[in-house]
């Protein structure tokens, strides 16, 4: 399961990567560019999530430095491209917990009803 962080960040290679076949080269500064502003990904931060990444399966990485900047090669794995699949499948569950909560609070308030109907008859 990935945290926040590295939800963001693989949600960002998987836009580059499926773009060009499953394989991107990305530099460092590129890839911190588009992360979202309200994630604070710092450079160490980015290297430790990408690892994450790696080490769970969900890409193969290389490392290379071109005029001292900082370049991956990141090719997607099996868990990888079903990571868009994973999104909607987490969107599809959220919405069920909130439509099983909603019929939940209106099936409460009916039962609540039809008891102080019956107690006060």
């Amino acid at each position: 399961m990935l945290n926040k962080k590295s939800k963001a960040l693989m949600k960002q290679v998987y836009n580059k990567a499926v773009e060009k076949d499953g394989t991107c080269l990305i530099s460092q500064n590129d890839l911190l560019a588009t992360l979202p502003y309200t994630m604070q990904f710092k450079k160490n931060d980015l290297t430790v999530c990408l690892k994450a990444l790696v080490s769970e399966g969900y890409v193969e990485m290389i490392t290379t430095e071109k005029k001292g900047e900082d370049y991956y090669c990141i090719t997607l794995q099996k868990l990888g491209y079903d990571f868009a699949y994973q999104l909607a499948k987490e969107k599809r569950q959220i919405k069920f917990k909130i439509a099983m909560t909603v019929c939940g609070a209106i099936g409460s308030f009916v039962i609540g009803r039809i008891l102080l109907y019956l107690v006060t008859k």
